[in-house]
């Protein structure tokens, strides 16, 4: 007997294809220019953030392992500096403890 499961999967992929994502044609979605929201660079805290300096982007990782500062690592987002503290201490065999962002 063959199971009816292909046909149900034939047909839904069916529908979505036709459906599609996102609005219509006669819908269009309004322009909204970031500098007009007022939203800062998304990530970096704003004591950091200088009008039109340099420094906004010149912030740095740093990891603190078993009493000792280690950094700065350039490569790490800042959403990810504590993940990558965690991993970094115990690679080296040291208790991971913080970690601060500091200037390049």
């Amino acid at each position: 007997m063959k199971n009816g499961h292909a046909e149900w999967f034939a047909l839904f992929a069916g529908v979505v294809l036709l459906t599609g994502c996102g609005p219509a044609n006669d819908e269009a979605m309004p322009a909204v220019d970031p500098a007009e929201e007022g939203v800062s660079t998304p990530g970096i805290p704003s004591e950091y953030l200088e009008e039109g300096g340099v420094e906004s982007a010149a912030i740095c990782c740093n990891v603190r392992c078993s009493g000792k500062w280690y950094g700065p690592f350039r490569s790490v987002n800042y959403d990810l500096c504590a993940k990558f503290g965690r991993y970094h201490c115990p690679q080296r065999g040291l208790v991971y403890q913080g970690y601060d962002w500091r200037t390049c």
